[in-house]
């Protein structure tokens, strides 16, 4: 089974232009406050210059990471490939550390399939076919039961 996980490009762009902008008024507020205040309130502004500019890098490196792109799953009889952006992932269904199927409203024809391979999370979004999404994660949990057995 395959399935592809569409991220729009607007939005990647929508949020570089975001952080560009949180650095830029960071880096230009923090030169032009430096330069001028004196005191405490020159600590306070230096501190808040300082968090737009964390939270500039913060979203820029969150839209180059591949869950930003579009994502194919592959799902396979012993593992799953991830096609991303520039490259490819195999994990097998072992090394699943976590698997959870999220119904946010039970009224809307919506689920979303979470999955954890130590660190990286993945999420699979079915929106009007929530049917489908709940057949994928009762075989992702077979599956990972199954492999995860064989490996104790």
């Amino acid at each position: 089974m395959e399935h592809t996980v569409k991220k729009s490009k607007a939005n990647r762009v929508a949020m570089r232009v975001t952080a560009l902008v949180f650095l830029l008024v960071g880096a230009g507020s923090f030169y032009a406050f430096t330069a001028k205040e004196r005191g405490l309130g020159r600590f306070v502004l230096m501190i808040l210059c300082a968090g737009c500019i964390a939270y500039g890098l913060y979203l820029m490196v969150q839209t180059l990471k591949a869950q930003a792109y579009d994502i194919t799953y592959v799902f396979g009889d012993k593992q799953m490939t991830l096609k991303l952006h520039h490259k490819e992932k195999v994990y097998s269904y072992a090394e699943m550390t976590k698997l959870s199927y999220v119904v946010p409203n039970e009224n809307m024809d919506y689920g979303v399939i979470q999955m954890y391979f130590d660190k990286e999370q993945y999420v699979i979004p079915f929106m009007g076919n929530r049917n489908v999404g709940e057949a994928l994660y009762g075989m992702l949990e077979m599956k990972r039961e199954e492999f995860s057995s064989k490996d104790q």
